[in-house]
């Protein structure tokens, strides 16, 4: 592990910006490191979770549910406080409950 690894890791996990900065950092990193990818696919996933949160706390706000559309956000935000730490550290933290799901199914990203 070296600081590029660690710079793309923590930098993918700032919005979806920072997403596409890590991604041309890394097609450009040589050798390419496991623990940037790693964190790819993770906070891809994590954008993808913030999308879907969004979405279900305007829905789940129209029926009167605001406070539950809260909690989701929250859940998710932790789950993103979770990887971007694993990140900073240079370690291989996967995202609680679904974090093996990204990296099966990102495998596009590479």
């Amino acid at each position: 592990m070296n600081d590029q690894s660690r710079l793309i890791s923590t930098v993918s996990y700032i919005t979806i910006v920072g997403w596409v900065i890590a991604l041309i950092l890394r097609q450009n990193e040589n050798p390419k490191s496991e623990l940037g990818l790693f964190h790819l696919r993770q906070s891809f996933g994590t954008l993808i979770l913030f999308f879907i949160a969004s979405l279900a706390k305007i829905m789940l706000a129209t029926i009167g549910l605001s406070w539950l559309g809260n909690a989701v956000g929250l859940v998710v935000l932790v789950v993103w406080l979770i990887g971007l730490i694993g990140a900073i550290q240079g370690r291989f933290t996967k995202v609680p409950f679904i974090g093996d799901w990204f990296q099966e199914n990102f495998r596009f990203i590479s």
